[in-house]
This record gives C-alpha cells, sequence and structure tokens, in this order.
C-alpha cells in the first residue's frame, strides 16, 4: 500500500489571483455617456424606437416631424423597430390623430358650461339689485363676446398647429413617411406559444415590481406590453452582439434611474439584464435629446424651431408623469379611460360600460330611461348601485398609479327639479372622459382584428 504523500506545510499554497475593479465596474449606470459612445451606436449599434416616438410624429409641427424623421432616415440598418412597438402604434393611431380635436372640443363645451354658469351668476346678482334689463344686456354682450373669441382661438390654434389628422392611411403623411423608414427594419411577431410565455413573465414582473412595465399595472392585459418590447429588444440584441440605444418619450421610473426627479439614464436593472443576456450595454434618449445628437453625428441643419418643437412635446409628457395630482387637475386619461373600460368589461359589468360608451355619443349625458333600457332595469328598480363598480376599478387604477386621487367621478349624478327633487333624472359623463371614450371606440371600431 503507498503511503500518502505529506504535505509541507512551510510551502505557502497558491492563492487564486483576483480581478482588479474599477470605480464603474459593476456601477455602469452610473457613468454617463459621452456623445462619443452615443455616436458609435448610431453608426454601428442598434437603434431601437419607441411606439410614442412614431406617434408623437403627429404632435409635432412639420418642422419638427421632418427633423426626427431625417435623423432616422440616415441611421440605415441600424434603426429597428421591435413588433410590439408596431402593435401599439397601430392600437393608438386613431386616438392620437383625433386627440387635437377631441381636446379642443372637450375645452369648448367646458367653456360653454363655464359661461351658462357665470350668466347664472350674473341673473342672480342683478336680481337681487333690481339692475335694469338694458344693463344687464350690455353685460351680457361682452360676456358673449369674450367666450366666443376664446372658442375661434382655440378652434384657430387647433388647425394651425395640429399635426397630420386623415385618418385614411393612404392620405396619412405620416404613414407614408413611416412606411419608408421602416421597410425591413421591423422585428417579426413572436410565435404563439413564445408570446403567451413573455405575456406572463410580464405580467409576473408588473406585479413584483420589476422594471420595465411595471407602472402599467393598472392595464389589465395590456400591462405586459412594456415587457414584450423589451423582450424583442433583448433577442435582437443577443442576435446582433451589439450596443442599444432606446430612444424614448416614456419618463416613467420603470424604464429611468431618476435623481432630483430628472430622468438621467436607464435602470441599473435593465443595464445589467442586457449585459448578462447579450454581453452589451443600453443607452436611453429622450426624443428632443436623440434627435439633436442625431443631426450633429450625421451633419444635418436642425433649426432651432424644430428642436423646440420635439421639447416642447417632452416637457408636456414629462410634467405629467412627474406630478400626475397636480397636471391633470382631476381629469381622465386615456390609459385610465380604457383600462376603466376593460375592467368593467371582464368583471362582467358590460351594461356600466354600455352606458359610458352611451354618454360620450349622446353630449355627455344618459338620462334614467336609457340607462333602465340599456341595462335591462324593470321601472322601479333603483340606480343606487350604478356607479359602485365603476367607483371600485376607480380606486384601484388611482392605487396604480394610472389616476390622481383626487380624480374626478367618471359618471356624475344629474338632479333636475323639472324631473324629481329626490332622484337623479340620469349621468353625466365628466367632460374630460368624453372624447376620450369617442377615440377608443372609434380606434375599435376601424381595428382590423
Amino acid at each position: 500500500m503507498t503511503e500518502p504523500t505529506a504535505v509541507d506545510d512551510s510551502i505557502p499554497q497558491q492563492r487564486q489571483i483576483q480581478p482588479k475593479l474599477g470605480i464603474f465596474d459593476g456601477f455602469e449606470s452610473y457613468r454617463s455617456p459621452s456623445e462619443g459612445d452615443l455616436a458609435r451606436v448610431m453608426n454601428a449599434g442598434l437603434v431601437v424606437a419607441d411606439a410614442n416616438v412614431l406617434l408623437d410624429l403627429y404632435r409635432y409641427t412639420e418642422q419638427g416631424r421632418q427633423l426626427l424623421l431625417s435623423v432616422m432616415a440616415k441611421l440605415g440598418n441600424q434603426l429597428w423597430i421591435p413588433n410590439q412597438v408596431l402593435v401599439e402604434f397601430w392600437r393608438h393611431r386613431l386616438e392620437t390623430v383625433s386627440a387635437p380635436k377631441a381636446s379642443a372640443a372637450s375645452a369648448i363645451k367646458e367653456l360653454q358650461d363655464i359661461k351658462g354658469r357665470a350668466t347664472g351668476v350674473l341673473r342672480n346678482w342683478a336680481g337681487r339689485f333690481a339692475l335694469p334689463e338694458d344693463e344687464l344686456e350690455r353685460i351680457f354682450e361682452d360676456l358673449n363676446s369674450g367666450f366666443e373669441a376664446a372658442t375661434k382661438a382655440v378652434d384657430d390654434l387647433v388647425v394651425k398647429h395640429a399635426g397630420p389628422a386623415d385618418r385614411d392611411t393612404a392620405a396619412d403623411p405620416v404613414v407614408a413617411a413611416l412606411e419608408k423608414a421602416l421597410t425591413a427594419r421591423v422585428g417579426a411577431p413572436l410565435s404563439p406559444e413564445r408570446y403567451k410565455e413573455v405575456v406572463l413573465e410580464g405580467q409576473r414582473r408588473v406585479a413584483q415590481k420589476i422594471p420595465p412595465g411595471y407602472m402599467d399595472a393598472g392595464k389589465g392585459d395590456n400591462a405586459a406590453g412594456d415587457f414584450l418590447v423589451w423582450s424583442q429588444i433583448l433577442d435582437e440584441a443577443r442576435l446582433r452582439k451589439c450596443d442599444v440605444l432606446l430612444v424614448t418619450g416614456d419618463v416613467k421610473e420603470d424604464w429611468w434611474r431618476r435623481d432630483n426627479r430628472q430622468a438621467s439614464g436607464p435602470r441599473q436593472e435593465l443595464i445589467d439584464e442586457l449585459s448578462r443576456e447579450a454581453g452589451t450595454r443600453l443607452y436611453m434618449l429622450t426624443p428632443r435629446q436623440f434627435t439633436a445628437l442625431g443631426a450633429s453625428v450625421f451633419g444635418i441643419d436642425a433649426a432651432e424651431t424644430g428642436l423646440d418643437d420635439i421639447d416642447r412635446v417632452d416637457r408636456s409628457r414629462e410634467e405629467v408623469t412627474e406630478e400626475v395630482a397636480e397636471t391633470l387637475q382631476g381629469e381622465w386619461n386615456p390609459s385610465a379611460v380604457e383600462a376603466l373600460l376593460e375592467k368593467l368589461v371582464t368583471g362582467g359589468y358590460e351594461d356600466r360600460a354600455a352606458v359610458i360608451r352611451w354618454a360620450a355619443d349622446n353630449e355627455g349625458f344618459v338620462s334614467q330611461e336609457t340607462i333602465r333600457e340599456l341595462c335591462h332595469y324593470s321601472p322601479e328598480a333603483k340606480l343606487n348601485g350604478l356607479a359602485r363598480p365603476i367607483s371600485r376599478f376607480t380606486t384601484e387604477l388611482q392605487a396604480a398609479g394610472l389616476l390622481p386621487d383626487h380624480v374626478a367621478p367618471l359618471l356624475q349624478a344629474v338632479y333636475d327639479p323639472n324631473y324629481s327633487y329626490v332622484k337623479a333624472s340620469g349621468f353625466r359623463l365628466h367632460v374630460s372622459a368624453e372624447p376620450l371614450v369617442q377615440a377608443l371606440a372609434e380606434a375599435e371600431g376601424d381595428d382590423p382584428e
């Protein structure tokens, strides 16, 4: 039997050599990218435009729109669009096209409501002081003149500043420009099996607040949309083995790291995930940052007015995202309206959704009689519970961050003394929601699916 070899304890064992790390190793997201880094990605990496970037082409003036399209054209094959981005573009195109006129109509309707209230205040005041009728008429003439001027100004400004608003894709200049820019640059759709797998993972991440996408928790089945985009970016980055520049107007915290409320780079988790999956680096820019840098990199003459136009849209979105409660002033927004209607339908309250849609199509008001017909209520049935599921789902949307805590009720009971002093004559849809429900109905009606 062989004797074991004795170990000489006097000889130190060779130690494993540890790598020497630097200040940014493991903390790459904190390194501010240089213009050279970003220019390199534009010339040799993967540049991805989010759906909001494409939809913003409808919100820009002609100068801003052409400037962004010029930069996109210079990217060549570096430009790539995930299939899910186009899904969202087509889903929201009609809503975006209709938004300027719809919001103007909402503003004008609210001005008329204010005018009506002002007229009542003046009549009450004049009655208490027995003001002569001719004196009161002069005040009303001034009041009407002011409201007419404001209404005309709203209409004129919408015509002057709104982007292309053609529902016909054959006549839409934005669709024509994108068709040219994105030929052979859109990813293929996921297989049904892979799609289901990614959606389940996206829903898991939303529930556990893993970026990206958890800020869309109130969107129901559409909450996994951001992760679908991200998953397709990861797949393409693995295939190309190159760095990624994501251009997005989505400034929510599930995409961006925020310092003093300012977006200052992609989330560390996203940088780490791309590094693990593809061995490459993630960069992110807003549309304004991307357009300004792209114009510099590719030698495009960028008029300051065009950049200011893009910056205006960026800033308006940033302001809404940073402080929803302050900005919306109790108003509803497209995502919340869509999510609420979806919750009503999937929750077994299709009749409430029908009431909301009917009100939107009939100047915002739905009568007791129409409610009974839509909901199949008997003439004796009370309508006390009509708004309960709407209120419950509204609370859920507030908890998910889609609505401010002080949002106005979507349906408000209307009491008309000519009808009854104790029973509501019907319900009125909040003025901010009326055009949003209409736009959503139009989009669903034109959806080829």
